[in-house]
């Protein structure tokens, strides 16, 4: 099978410069590209039309997506991201990393529309449940859903 994926060494440099990240291509463009071998641009198109050309692509999409390296490079991005500021991306990283606290959702049913209900009663409602539901690593928020 391997002799069935064999490229030209243009087209196996092609290949190499398409699996590399954009801002990091050189020259940038497929014009460019094209003209460093003394092709056209159609060239490069037919080669990515050719069944054994995108074979030996997908092959190379699929290592970067198990890269470890490019997921800790995106890590360390959101890391200095959420650093600066950026909740969501301080939550994505904790998540990814397996250090963001489970959340919990109760949900309140009533026969009463909430508006009705007094706060005092409201509040010693959520007390009640609160205790019942009790977890003791984190503090979770109730949503109340009246039924309508």
């Amino acid at each position: 099978m391997a002799e069935k994926l064999l490229l030209t060494n243009d087209q196996e440099s092609y290949l190499v410069w398409l699996l590399t990240p954009e801002d990091s291509r050189e020259p940038a463009s497929k014009k460019a590209f094209a003209e460093k071998l003394g092709l056209g641009p159609s060239t490069l198109f037919a080669w990515e039309k050719k069944k054994v050309f995108i074979e030996r692509w997908k092959l190379g999409v699929e290592g970067l997506n198990q890269s470890p390296e490019r997921t800790q490079h995106l890590l360390d991005a959101i890391y200095i991201k959420g650093m600066s500021g950026d909740t969501k991306s301080a939550e994505l990283y904790l998540k990814a990393t397996g250090n963001f606290p489970n959340s919990s959702t109760l949900n309140i049913k009533t026969e009463s529309v909430v508006r009705d209900i007094s706060d005092d009663d409201l509040e010693k409602m959520i007390v009640e449940l609160g205790t019942k539901h009790r977890i003791d690593r984190i503090d979770f928020p109730i949503t109340i859903m009246p039924l309508v």
